[in-house]
């Protein structure tokens, strides 16, 4: 689907150009598929186009609300007229995505897939694009669970499906404790989640872990939700990051894709029909990429999406606070909001201390994609 509007609207952009030049002369252009845009073409955000074609690659999560933002953009032509063309690495996982760096210049992933970039391909964190509250956790209604499931007891030795190394261990860590429980006391059945919860309505496990759209297909089946990122007021940040190579060698690609994502999310909000076209673009990304949806799941999906402004995003990136560790070193906002998922996984021994201070050592939650976005925002009217 995705290629097939891309390629219309290539076909669309040629057949208007042809049009308003017929009858000139051939000029150093000619032959080429896809002319740079004009400089003095007015764009929807009043962006400057680049020079040269060029191609975005985008580590996309798939049937997240925190990919839509890139997807919509891409179909209403918002990438388009600013001379860049998208092309998609799908992921339903952060460790996939980032074991897949090579492959994408961008991405929006969940903060244990932003600490797994920073550990091991020393990928940036850039700005924020979420803070999930439906990572939920669920069981069927006619479970023991179901009937006492903050007792301990009910807990142990219980099977539960789960994408391991992401926010639903997380989340899953942090109940269990919260209970008095721990999540040693029960098997962890590592699996994505479209998959576990096809296995979990087959009859497998004990429990399952499940977020964004395929969590609320999970109530629409009349599983229990047990809990939630909300309900136990965690932060649960997601990450738009960026590889190194990125930064250094395509950095203007960067800025504006950066820019570009968080007006989008403004544009969607600006109306109900911009709402309604988004969540239409949702469903359809949806079934391009095999994630069980509807128009309602998606709409709900897109209500709790806490996408920052682009004002708000800059602020978060660029705000300090004292680390939340207490040692009295000041840090961004930003990386304190990240710090408390890695604060956790230190706890369970994922992460060290040692890779924590890597992380604040080396600047991998880097502010420089927002400050220089920020001068090109207030310049265009989008930034006080």
């Amino acid at each position: 689907m995705k290629k097939i509007v891309a390629l219309l609207l290539a076909i669309a952009m040629m057949s208007t150009l042809l049009a308003g030049c017929a009858g000139a002369p051939a000029n150093d252009q000619a032959g080429t598929d896809q002319p740079a845009a004009k400089e003095d073409e007015t764009t929807t955000f009043g962006l400057t186009p680049l020079d040269e074609r060029t191609t975005l690659s985008v580590g996309f999560f798939s049937g997240s609300a925190h990919g839509m933002p890139f997807y919509i953009a891409d179909q209403m032509g918002f990438f388009d007229e600013l001379n860049i063309d998208v092309e998609y690495e799908s992921f339903i996982g952060g460790p996939a995505m980032m074991e897949a760096s090579a492959s994408w210049d961008i991405c929006d992933v969940g903060g244990p897939g932003v600490l797994n970039g920073m550990k091991n391909y020393d990928i940036r964190m850039i700005g924020l694009c979420d803070n999930e509250s439906n990572t939920a956790m669920f069981v069927r209604p006619d479970s023991d669970i179901a009937k006492d499931p903050k007792n301990p007891e009910v807990w142990k030795g219980k099977k539960i499906i789960l994408n391991t190394g992401t926010t639903l261990q997380y989340m899953c860590a942090s109940y269990l404790e919260s209970i008095g429980a721990s999540i040693d006391d029960v098997e962890i059945v590592s699996m994505d989640v479209t998959s576990g919860l096809t296995a979990f309505k087959a009859g497998e496990a004990d429990a399952v872990c499940a977020w964004n759209a395929v969590a609320y297909t999970a109530d629409d089946d009349g599983l229990v939700r047990v809990t939630d990122m909300g309900d136990m007021k965690l932060n649960n940040i997601a990450g738009l990051c960026a590889t190194k190579d990125a930064l250094d060698n395509k950095s203007q690609l960067i800025e504006t894709a950066w820019m570009v994502y968080y007006l989008t999310w403004e544009w969607c909000n600006q109306s109900e029909e911009n709402m309604a076209k988004a969540v239409e673009l949702y469903v359809e990304s949806c079934e391009d990429e095999g994630v069980v949806s509807s128009e309602s799941i998606c709409q709900r999906a897109l209500e709790e999406f806490n996408c920052p402004t682009v004002k708000e995003s800059y602020e978060q990136m660029t705000a300090k606070e004292p680390d939340r560790s207490g040692k009295g070193a000041e840090v961004l906002k930003s990386t304190n909001m990240l710090l408390e998922t890695l604060d956790f996984f230190i706890t369970l021994g994922s992460y060290t201390e040692q890779d924590r201070q890597t992380i604040l050592d080396k600047g991998l939650v880097d502010s420089s994609v927002a400050e220089k976005c920020a001068e090109i925002l207030k310049a265009s009217g989008h930034m006080a």
